[in-house]
């Protein structure tokens, strides 16, 4: 049994209240000091004999006793007076600090409120510490049984501030807070500590005992007080203040770049404020309201000045825009828009300005396209930071003046809409045929780079394949490919962007070369003896039907020094590949031919149809161009051509003029034994390549509008046999986008193919259904 004295409650008191009394007053307290408090309060707690001098015979239970839980024991009751009397004891303290305040304002009262309000909160610590014991077993178990209005020693301090200064002081001191704020929004300097001490004890006036609830909810309780007493507030000032210097600056006509400059700079200042003395909750919220005052209200200031930086291309400006407006909600739909009309109308404008030239000139055309494109990608990339809604607005014009510009115009009412992918091809036929001026490897791999840029933005990439697959051809013909790895490199950016089907042609074309060159190899090889003692030098490329382009068929006769080695080859080659027939394409032959009947030796390189024409004059000294047909086996119309560039190189001359690019039939037709020139090696075979550039035009054309139908047919019974019935506007739209990365098709067109299949009754329109089909299997 515990025999200790009996303890005096108000004795007691009186040493703790000495005690609190120095820590209040923030002197020095020992360790021994502390120590005797807290024993103090732990001898007092655990005592059950009360001032009244109880005796301890009557606290005692007998065995056979009932206890009543809801029973206030002597515990309990030495527990709540402690209590109470620390209660009476702070709320004095605080009333007194409040009175000496009472009269303060303004800056003053902001330094009077945190100096005492750390003095007391350092205090109420110390406190807190030497009613441990009352805070682990008496406040506890009134906590745990859900008591209300009792709290830990700290809180309960925390709730007494709160209580007798806090709420009575509390419309002066926020006003103390805006106030002071405020000045430093206009340049003053302040005392920032001032402000952040008032908002952290803010902060703690929020805490509580409360257990069990998630950290989420936990938090927003805590911060409670300072945004009720002060978030709500201090942001309606802050509203308030933007809106009117934002008010005053456009009502100056201030400009767009300073008002971005002034923008930024608040935003950073806020930014900065919170950092310093605010609660970082506020950040978010903070930046928010700013932004809606500065940039979501003044939206329409920032649109109306867009294009001007755009045209000024006053790119640090724009970027600095598009910053701001990125932090607000669609905040940049407006902009987006304003771009891509900006776009549009300078590549409209820049090929208005070579329109006439460009037409005919791929280079200058590409070269256009791209420096517009090169200009807004740049400023894409590096003011508006590659942002998807940007990168669409300069697909969306590029899309729109490289499909549709001022030189695509100009072209015959048929081939506008392809003009632009015929322009590209020739372009890319350009860098790649083999000449004097070709780029070095690394040059050429950057052009052809750029080409794919402009290649990216064609509609009609189906057309463009046609031309290209035709120069193509004509390149590995002609033996004029610049570079075997630039070629293969472009065919593998196309596949790249395209896929594998959109370049099958042109790989299936490289190996065609590529087995021809072994094939011709093993033919001299076995067959060189039957050849003759001066065999001429003979290469073959022997073209898959089903890869290459069409070419023209052309009869010609032979001379016997041609024929002699073609039949050796047609026959080596039906022993080698039984089944197979060989079909010569003559128009794409070429050849060399050593003429000694000029004032010196040249060596002409000519077309098969040409040197037919030449090694006539072997046998006598002048023809009608009848006879050459005749001879030769041309038709007339074309030996009549044939004999026009002869004419036209000066090689042969004639009795009668040139009638455009052909001769008159009954014309008599000799050697010019006056020709001459400066070069040993001449190339007699390029024809008319404008004549031949409009046939090329008008059969790519042609052959792109029925390869269209049967792609969309195709597509059509595509859709339908996965769908089974697919309504109208389904139907039309799925095909659109199906074929969208090959060509853009035309709705009539659709319309057109779907009821050819109809007809053909691979589909059929529901009955009492009319823009309802049903695929028939």
């Amino acid at each position: 049994m515990d025999r200790r004295a009996p303890v005096d409650s108000q004795d007691v008191w009186n040493k703790l209240q000495n005690g609190l009394d120095i820590a209040y007053r923030r002197e020095y307290l020992s360790p021994k000091q502390y120590m005797s408090l807290y024993t103090y309060v732990y001898d007092y707690c655990t005592s059950i004999t009360l001032s009244t001098s109880r005796r301890e015979g009557d606290e005692r239970i007998n065995a056979n006793e009932t206890v009543n839980p809801n029973r206030v024991t002597g515990a309990d009751f030495v527990g709540h007076e402690m209590y109470q009397k620390v209660e009476e004891y702070v709320s004095a303290y605080v009333i007194a600090v409040r009175e000496k305040g009472a009269e303060l304002s303004g800056e003053d009262l902001l330094k009077f409120y945190t100096t005492e309000w750390e003095n007391f909160r350092i205090s109420s610590k110390v406190m807190d510490g030497i009613f441990a014991y009352l805070n682990r077993h008496w406040i506890r178990r009134e906590l745990d049984e859900g008591h209300e209005n009792i709290f830990m020693v700290y809180t309960l301090a925390l709730v007494v501030w709160k209580r007798n200064l806090f709420n009575e002081l509390r419309d002066k001191v926020i006003d103390a807070m805006l106030e002071l704020i405020r000045a430093e929004r206009t340049g003053s300097t302040i005392t920032s500590r001032y402000i952040s001490g008032v908002v952290e004890c803010l902060v703690e006036l929020g805490i509580d005992d409360t257990e069990g609830e998630n950290k989420k909810d936990a938090e927003a309780k805590k911060l409670m007080v300072y945004k009720e007493c002060f978030e709500a507030r201090f942001l309606e000032a802050t509203r308030e203040f933007y809106a009117q210097e934002a008010a005053n600056f456009l009502g100056n006509e201030g400009t767009v770049t300073d008002y971005m400059i002034k923008v930024e700079t608040r935003l950073q200042q806020e930014d900065d404020r919170c950092a310093l003395y605010l609660n970082s909750s506020t950040k978010q919220t903070l930046a928010g309201c700013v932004e809606s005052v500065l940039i979501a209200n003044q939206l329409e200031f920032f649109q109306s000045h867009f294009g001007h930086l755009l045209v000024e291309k006053q790119d640090d400006d724009l970027s600095r825009m598009f910053k701001l407006c990125d932090r607000v909600p669609n905040g940049l739909d407006q902009l987006r828009l304003s771009l891509e009309r900006h776009i549009t109308k300078e590549g409209h404008e820049a090929l208005e300005r070579v329109a006439q030239e460009a037409s005919n000139d791929a280079k200058l055309y590409v070269k256009t396209l791209l420096e517009v494109h090169q200009r807004y990608q740049v400023l894409v990339n590096r003011s508006f930071k590659n942002e998807p809604g940007f990168m669409q607005s300069l697909d969306k014009a590029a899309t729109a003046f490289i499909n549709a510009n001022a030189v695509t115009r100009r072209a015959p009412p048929n081939a506008q809409l392809t003009k632009s992918a015929e322009l590209l091809a020739r372009y890319c036929d350009q860098l790649l045929r083999k000449s004097s001026k070709n780029p070095d490897e690394a040059e050429l791999e950057d052009l052809l780079t750029k080409v794919m840029i402009v290649f990216k933005y064609i509609e009609d990439k189906d057309v463009f394949s046609k031309f290209y697959t035709k120069m193509f051809s004509k390149r590995l013909i002609t033996d004029l490919s610049a570079s075997d790895e630039s070629e293969a490199s472009f065919i593998s950016k196309l596949k790249s962007m395209c896929g594998y089907e959109y370049t099958a042609r042109l790989s299936k074309m490289v190996n065609d070369t590529q087995v021809s060159k072994d094939l011709t190899a093993e033919f001299k090889e076995k067959k060189s003896h039957l050849l003759g003692e001066k065999p001429i030098e003979f290469n073959v490329l022997v073209l898959s039907s089903g890869s290459w382009p069409t070419f023209p068929n052309s009869t010609l006769t032979l001379p016997h020094q041609l024929s002699s080695t073609i039949d050796v080859f047609g026959q080596y080659y039906n022993e080698k590949f039984n089944g197979r027939r060989l079909t010569w394409v003559y128009s794409q032959s070429r050849g060399e031919v050593t003429s000694s009947a000029f004032s010196k030796k040249y060596v002409f390189t000519v077309t098969t149809a040409q040197m037919c024409t030449l090694l006539l004059f072997n046998e006598q000294a002048s023809f009608t161009v009848q006879q050459i047909s005749e001879a030769t086996g041309m038709e007339g119309k074309t030996c009549a051509v044939i004999a026009g560039s002869l004419i036209k190189n000066l090689v042969l001359k004639s009795d009668a003029p040139l009638e455009g690019e052909e001769i008159p039939m009954t014309a008599v037709v000799s050697l010019n034994d006056s020709y001459t020139n400066k070069k040993v090696r001449v190339d007699l075979s390029k024809m008319s390549l404008k004549q031949e550039a409009v046939r090329d035009t008008e059969v790519v054309q042609k052959n792109a509008e029925e390869d269209r139908k049967s792609l969309i047919s195709a597509c059509i019974v595509r859709i339908m046999k996965t769908r089974k019935r697919v309504p109208h506007s389904q139907l039309i739209s799925e095909v659109i986008t199906q074929l969208t990365g090959r060509f853009k098709p035309k709705v009539d067109v659709i319309k057109r193919c779907i009821g050819s299949l109809i007809e053909k009754e691979y589909m059929l329109r529901v009955e009492g259904q009319k823009d309802v089909y049903d695929y028939m299997a």
